[in-house]
């Protein structure tokens, strides 16, 4: 039987021809990534450098956050008596949640979004490499409309719907172009659950004072850090085949806070607008959603909030 229909993008392109990467047959999306009005493809070199951004990130992240029992907890929602479930995540990144919760769920339906090309190409080779693609569509980019995204999903109903670190990105205000604010869009998410099913979302906060923030940037930086250190040999090893520079300049490490920061604007996604707790709260009650939450043991900034529709 013939596999579902591909459409490459430029940056699929590049890596099908690749010696060591394959592409799997789930990069379809149902709507046209590109309008007529927007501007040409952007030039291979371009195009290059936003994968090696995206990988240098994929590298980094583990290290920043420490997700693992978020992921397990997230997994294990997954394994509900639901047959071939139905899955929505928005936000896949390079797709560190995605193969974990296709690798708990062989038998789902996923559908994926994230508006980075490079990082729906990298998390495309994760998912084919580890055999769980057969289900799974992948769309990049896309905008935070709702008749757009209603046209990618084409009707499907989640039972679960996932959003890691997401809403954080979602502007708090549209304005012309923007699409829908982050309100809106949670309300979206809400429509797009069946009923009984549920919205998982990892979202960092914001101290609810300045001391309580300085205590949250400490500990964050120092832990940041100590993973770093801990495994730099195995850092070293990763980030040398994507930038000789920045992996000579990992010796460096611990005692240079300014190479620090540089690795911690290369690991975290771009645009978050983070809000402190209260704020997240006041937010779910507003649209009326019955939640529970976990806060992360040593990552006290980062919370799991489970919505159940």
């Amino acid at each position: 039987m013939a596999g579902p229909r591909v459409r490459r993008t430029p940056i699929g392109a590049l890596l099908a021809h690749s010696p060591s990467v394959t592409t799997p047959s789930l990069y379809k999306p149902r709507a046209s990534l590109r309008s007529p009005t927007v501007p040409p493809p952007r030039t291979t070199p371009s195009v290059l450098e936003d994968v090696r951004a995206a990988a240098i990130r994929d590298v980094l992240q583990p290290y920043l956050f420490d997700d693992t029992a978020f992921r397990d907890l997230v997994c294990e929602e997954l394994r509900a008596p639901v047959g071939r479930p139905r899955i929505i995540e928005f936000g896949c990144g390079t797709g560190r949640l995605t193969l974990a919760a296709l690798a708990t769920r062989r038998d789902a339906v996923y559908h994926a979004f994230d508006r980075s090309e490079a990082n729906v190409a990298i998390a495309t080779c994760k998912l084919s490499r580890a055999g769980v693609h057969s289900g799974a569509t992948l769309t990049a980019p896309f905008e935070l409309d709702q008749r757009a995204i209603g046209e990618e999903l084409q009707g499907l109903c989640a039972d679960f719907l996932i959003l890691p670190r997401f809403l954080q990105t979602v502007p708090l205000c549209s304005t012309e172009g923007s699409g829908l604010h982050r309100v809106a869009f949670l309300a979206l998410c809400r429509q797009l659950v069946r009923p009984g099913g549920r919205i998982m979302i990892i979202e960092d906060v914001y101290g609810e004072d300045a001391d309580e923030q300085a205590e949250f940037s400490f500990a964050c930086r120092n832990a940041f850090r100590a993973r770093l250190v801990h495994d730099l040999e195995g850092l070293r090893h990763a980030v040398e085949g994507l930038d000789h520079e920045l992996a000579a300049r990992l010796g460096r490490l611990p005692g240079d806070p300014s190479l620090l920061k540089e690795l911690r604007d290369l690991a975290q996604p771009g645009g978050a607008q983070i809000l402190p707790l209260r704020a997240w709260q006041r937010m779910f009650e507003h649209l009326g959603l019955a939640y529970r939450m976990v806060r992360h043991t040593t990552q006290r900034h980062s919370y799991l909030f489970t919505v159940r529709c």
